[in-house]
């Protein structure tokens, strides 16, 4: 897991690395510079032929900016460099770093309001323009002149790198909070920060990468770093070889409760997801008239009493709950609708489950109406809802739940002593101890109905197998992204269908499994 840090965090793990273990300053800045003249190496085969102009701010970020003016021009760059204030108004390292830009030969202009225009000529015909202004410690909207220089540096749509943050994103909430700039890569310098992976701050930038500056992971200590990315390397290490020996009963059984008239796709595209992730067995409990509908040919299924409306009447309570003995994992939702005599079903079995839970759609909008039932879950219990569903959940308007989706996400897992992945770009987990995890994998091709359903199969039938419901939670996410992304790379997202995450399930967890 790779630690996903505030600015506060990142200024406390840089004065560690710096004050306590010896790193000097002015070494992490020269890093932090080669790491992004390294970047521009692998995109640009022909950089010393590229124009390359620098707006530098009077911070550590234009000091980072100056290095990779160094570095560029001792590649055989054209390099400009134009700063956002003085020369005698910088300190530490970035004035050593100006002044050796200098002593080299590169030419360095004081940006003011008189002249901001006069470099348009040149800007027009540059290749590259790397954005140095501001870093992690902009809280605020840009105003007046620094506004300007980053209308300047959108102007001409050139290819713009942002070193470590576009200059006027906030760091920490994601939110884009005045004038920023559009970068086509930016590079994270040895942390990533909320707004690097959050929307709508990540859709300012075409693509992040991290650079590793040299700051040991001794320097994290003593910070409560709350927020992790999830890597395939940390799925991989929760998955076991298969022993030669071993049987359908090894790998757990699910009993999925899903599906009613008109909705039995949901049902049947959960179970097979199940049995995709690995699981032994699944049987899916449905109404009587939707058995034939629902059926795929692996899938068990089980006859249960309806209403009038075909959806799960409360007379199949007690054919429920005998299904559920010797289950491993229980997944409630897609497809049953929120009839009151179902909604009333599920309210009586919640508190009688005992294996790993996982509830989704229509189970989450029965639980929204009932809220106390949120205290009568099992201890392994995963919900999954998407903003609209986890509104419903919170009472909190669907897009103050876009703009605080961490807080809330934490906040509501912590409070219920459960696991929430909240669904959207990124999916979040949530764990009962108040830590989240981002994950990486997804596209907007899996806007698709029946894309949470084969999500909700995928994790409960990950618990079925043994994994605790936080590491399900984060692993059957990830691998429901690659599918998608494995999909879109070799068809496209527009066309991607549900059905679509299922054939692309073998093929992303060959990847995965030992």
């Amino acid at each position: 897991m790779l630690p996903v840090v505030t600015a506060e965090q990142m200024q406390a793990i840089d004065r560690h690395a710096i004050d306590d273990l010896g790193i000097p300053g002015i070494t992490l800045m020269e890093n932090a510079g080669i790491g992004v003249v390294h970047e521009l190496q692998t995109r640009f085969p022909d950089l010393s032929l590229k124009k390359v102009f620098i707006f530098c701010g009077k911070g550590n970020n234009g000091g980072d900016g100056f290095v990779v003016a160094r570095h560029l021009s001792g590649l055989g760059s054209e390099v400009r460099v134009l700063l956002a204030g003085k020369l005698s108004e910088l300190k530490g390292d970035a004035e050593v770093n100006a002044t050796s830009a200098q002593n080299i030969g590169i030419q360095v202009d004081e940006l003011t309001p008189d002249n901001l225009n006069q470099h348009d000529p040149e800007l027009r015909h540059c290749n590259i323009i790397i954005d140095a202004v501001f870093g992690t410690g902009l809280n605020k909207p840009v105003t007046g002149f620094m506004e300007k220089v980053i209308d300047k540096i959108n102007q001409f749509e050139k290819f713009v790198v942002s070193v470590d943050i576009n200059s006027g994103v906030d760091s920490d909430s994601g939110q884009l909070i005045g004038p920023h700039v559009k970068s086509a890569l930016t590079l994270a310098l040895a942390c990533w920060k909320q707004s690097h992976l959050l929307h709508p701050s990540a859709g300012v930038m075409q693509e992040t990468r991290l650079i590793d500056i040299g700051i040991p992971d001794k320097a994290h200590e003593g910070q409560d770093i709350r927020i992790h990315l999830c890597e395939e390397e940390d799925i991989k290490s929760w998955f076991q070889k298969r022993d030669p020996n071993s049987h359908k009963g090894n790998y757990g059984h699910v009993l999925v409760l899903a599906g009613s008239q008109g909705k039995e796709g949901a049902a049947g595209m959960t179970a097979l997801a199940v049995l995709r992730s690995g699981a032994g067995l699944c049987t899916l409990a449905l109404p009587d008239s939707c058995q034939k509908a629902a059926h795929p040919m692996e899938v068990m299924t089980v006859p249960l009493p309806e209403t009038a409306n075909g959806t799960l009447a409360l007379s199949a309570k007690e054919s429920i709950l005998e299904l559920l003995k010797e289950k491993s994992a229980l997944a409630i939702g897609p497809g049953i609708t929120t009839d009151p005599e179902t909604v009333a079903l599920i309210g009586e079995i919640l508190p009688l489950i005992q294996c790993p839970l996982v509830l989704d759609a229509d189970a989450l909008n029965a639980i929204s109406a009932h809220k106390d039932w949120l205290g009568t879950l099992p201890d392994k219990t995963v919900l999954t809802p998407h903003p609209k569903e986890m509104s419903r959940l919170t009472g909190v308007p669907t897009q103050e739940i876009q703009n605080n989706r961490m807080t809330i996400a934490a906040k509501f897992a912590s409070e219920h002593s459960l696991t929430l992945v909240l669904k959207g770009s990124p999916s979040l987990i949530a764990s009962a101890d108040g830590t989240v995890v981002i994950n990486p994998t997804g596209n907007a091709g899996m806007a698709t109905g029946g894309s949470g359903d084969v999500l909700t199969g995928i994790i409960a039938g990950l618990m079925a197998q043994g994994l605790a419901p936080c590491p399900a939670a984060i692993a059957g996410s990830y691998i429901h992204g690659q599918a998608g992304d494995h999909f879109a790379e070799t068809e496209s997202q527009t066309t991607l269908i549900a059905g679509d995450l299922l054939r692309c399930l073998p093929e992303t967890l060959k990847r995965i499994l030992p």
